[in-house]
């Protein structure tokens, strides 16, 4: 058997239902406003505040080349935020030097870019054009000096075919230490034709 409501109650709860379903609905715009205020004032210091501006640009792992002259290539924007610095791009710029063999770029925060260089290890090197150049293990010439260095074989070939240039590598790295110790010379006109001489004119 129901109990009838007293009069004005119905009226009464319907109106504190409608109440409180405003209170979640102003809430829920209120957590949401707040999240979306929260989420510019992030974007705003990432990327427009001076608060992550880059100041300092560090270079590691170099020998051959100068932080200089990496810093320079690298050419990066000094007061930028870290987050807007294009890293790939400045990764590319200097891995275009010749004696970068790779190279890794990373933002440290809250104001550096570093730069981590490998550089490429001299194999051999032959003479051309009035100039010595230094050749690793790809066949790559990546550096020219006017004399050569000594205790690096130094080989004979005009190829400019990098694939026989590597080959050279190759066979470089590969003789004993002794049959290193007695060569003479290394010529090389073709892959299949690759000549070492020793001393005692074998």
């Amino acid at each position: 058997m129901s109990v009838p409501l007293p009069p004005g109650a119905y009226a009464k709860a319907l109106q504190e239902k409608r109440s409180s379903q405003k209170r979640r609905k102003y809430l829920a715009w209120g957590i949401g406003g707040g999240l979306l205020v929260l989420v510019a004032v992030a974007v705003y210091v990432a990327y427009f505040s001076p608060a992550l501006a880059t100041r300092k640009v560090e270079v590691a792992g170099v020998g051959l080349l100068t932080t200089d002259q990496v810093t320079t290539a690298a050419a990066v924007e000094l007061d930028v935020p870290l987050p807007r610095q294009d890293l790939a791009a400045i990764e590319a710029r200097v891995a275009a030097l010749e004696p970068v063999r790779s190279v890794d770029v990373e933002a440290l925060w809250p104001e550096t870019v570093r730069i981590d260089v490998v550089e490429r290890e001299t194999v051999y090197q032959r003479r051309l054009g009035g100039q010595v150049e230094w050749i690793d293990a790809d066949g790559v010439a990546f550096h020219r000096t006017e004399e050569p260095t000594d205790g690096v074989p130094l080989v004979t070939t005009e190829a400019e075919d990098q694939r026989l240039l590597a080959d050279i590598a190759t066979v470089v790295t590969h003789l004993p230490e002794a049959v290193r110790a007695d060569m003479v010379s290394m010529s090389a006109e073709a892959i299949d034709s690759i000549t070492v001489k020793l001393s005692g004119k074998r």
